[in-house]
């Protein structure tokens, strides 16, 4: 069994089972109810590193050398002073833009549902993707901590994707493993594509929260992508 084949996924919803809206249970407790280490490694992927990760050894695999920026220029950002929820999730968006290929995961957390919305649907769906991932793991950026991780190793190579690996040394000593799936974009740089830790993936995550709604309102895309931005609106405007 592979890295990637040993993901587990989230619970499908049934009719016997309703699915989640945003408003009846939210992100961050669904999120909690999968694990810490797998929240923690979420809010990682889109820049949220704890400081003293290590450097990648010089030469390294370029989708090593990625992982290990990301880390770094994560701990410049986000390890210094204090900052505002607004301050977060703008630093938080440039670090997203400049490592995480955000409309490939917009894309495959869709599956079915993105190829049949039309491409105003597609554009307004990513626009708005982006601005709940910033404003969501925002309030994250300004109390996450306790967490290390160890020098990163490239374990797998596969379709086109590339796993590193980067032990996350946790504040009781215990050490756990955190997958950074990286690949190609469409203009041909390398970008985080996925995150993986305790067996959850990021976008296997999401795909579950976005179908959920998309089911609870019979498909409608445009219900998603309402839905999405009164989320962010929401946390935004929270104190």
């Amino acid at each position: 069994m592979t890295c990637r084949t040993a993901v587990r996924r989230p619970p499908r919803h049934t009719s016997e089972t309703p699915a989640p809206s945003f408003a009846a249970r939210p992100l961050a407790r669904r999120r909690a109810a999968r694990g810490w280490l797998a929240g923690a490694a979420i809010v990682l992927v889109l820049g949220l590193a704890g400081p003293r990760a290590a450097h990648a050894a010089p030469g390294a695999d370029p989708a090593q050398r990625l992982v290990d920026a990301a880390l770094q220029d994560t701990l410049q950002v986000f390890g210094q002073t204090p900052m505002t929820r607004d301050e977060a999730s703008a630093k938080l968006r440039r670090l997203l833009d400049q490592y995480v290929d955000l409309p490939r995961i917009g894309r495959d957390s869709l599956g079915a549902h993105w190829r049949r919305a039309t491409a105003e649907q597609q554009a307004a769906f990513l626009d708005v993707f982006e601005r709940f991932l910033c404003v969501g793991y925002s309030d994250s950026a300004m109390r996450f901590g306790g967490l290390r991780f160890g020098p990163t190793a490239v374990v797998e190579r596969d379709d086109g994707a590339t796993v590193v690996r980067a032990d996350a040394q946790l504040s009781d000593g215990s050490a756990q493993p955190v997958l950074f799936v990286v690949g190609r974009s469409d203009d041909g740089t390398y970008r985080i594509m996925d995150v993986i830790a305790a067996a959850i993936s990021m976008s296997r995550l999401l795909s579950a929260d976005f179908v959920a709604v998309l089911h609870s309102n019979g498909g409608q895309f445009d219900a998603l992508i309402g839905a999405l931005a009164n989320k962010a609106s929401a946390t935004a405007a929270t104190p």
